[in-house]
């Protein structure tokens, strides 16, 4: 069962953290958690206190200040205190605003050990603050971790009373081609990774339906979000110290990409 009892907000008190300070707030309630937000700063002035007052009053919460560098800290400090999760926006600034999370969010998602939940912050359409949870995509490649990441996707929707749709994207297939060829390559992959996930699945003594989707992943677990209206997508993330899937080399871009928050196991 996936522990959710701590949860760390990093906070930079920009108009995206406070969004994330109104998501927590309302996500730690509903889980019973508690709550910790960190501010990294490397010049006095910041009051953390007083933009919490502003955002989230009456709130119950634990601030911590320190100075460095601010992904340093904030994966050292949620290994020091066994935090179960982290909360953080995404920071994409200036004319690569598509292409990038921002440097922190970045190196926390490559560098954290516990699961990392983000929300993209978009200027023409932010994130709601509430965090009801009534929908969950899970997006898994073919490998052995993708049960990891059904089961633990599936014990955060009977928390939160929600569905789940799991959905893999098999990006080699052309959905749009009427091409014989294309076509017979499609049914051959998409056959193919049916086999697999039957044989993982059983394997595990877990029972899922995975859905098959062909074309790039980010898009497909966009449109797969879209239309199950989902309020959080559930993907697998790597680490420096694991070899990384190809799902994983997508995450950054399911991040960005994704109408709703991402929980990156």
């Amino acid at each position: 069962m996936m522990a959710l009892r701590t949860i760390l907000v990093p906070v930079a008190l920009s108009p995206a953290c406070a969004w994330a300070a109104r998501y927590s707030n309302r996500l730690a309630r509903s889980l019973e958690a508690a709550l910790i937000f960190l501010h990294v700063t490397g010049r006095p002035g910041h009051d953390l206190k007083d933009f919490l007052a502003a955002e989230i009053p009456g709130a119950s919460y634990r601030t911590v200040v320190l100075k460095g560098d601010p992904a340093e800290r904030i994966v050292e400090f949620a290994r020091k205190e066994c935090c179960d999760l982290i909360l953080m926006p995404t920071h994409a600034h200036g004319r690569f605003r598509r292409f990038l999370l921002g440097s922190v969010t970045a190196k926390v998602l490559h560098d954290a050990a516990c699961p990392v939940w983000t929300g993209v912050h978009h200027e023409d359409a932010p994130l709601a603050d509430e965090a009801i949870i009534r929908s969950i995509v899970c997006a898994v490649d073919t490998d052995a971790s993708c049960t990891g990441t059904i089961r633990q996707a599936q014990e955060l929707a009977a928390r939160f009373q929600a569905r789940v749709k799991v959905i893999h994207a098999v990006a080699a297939a052309d959905p749009t081609s009427d091409n014989v060829g294309e076509m017979e390559l499609r049914r051959y992959l998409f056959g193919r990774a049916q086999a697999r996930f039957s044989a993982l699945l059983d394997a595990a003594g877990l029972s899922a339906e995975v859905t098959l989707g062909g074309g790039p992943v980010a898009q497909v677990v966009r449109e797969t979000a879209l239309h199950e209206h989902a309020d959080l997508v559930v993907i697998g993330r790597g680490h420096t110290q694991c070899g990384l899937g190809r799902l994983r080399t997508n995450a950054y871009s399911i991040i960005r990409e994704s109408p709703c928050p991402v929980l990156s196991i």
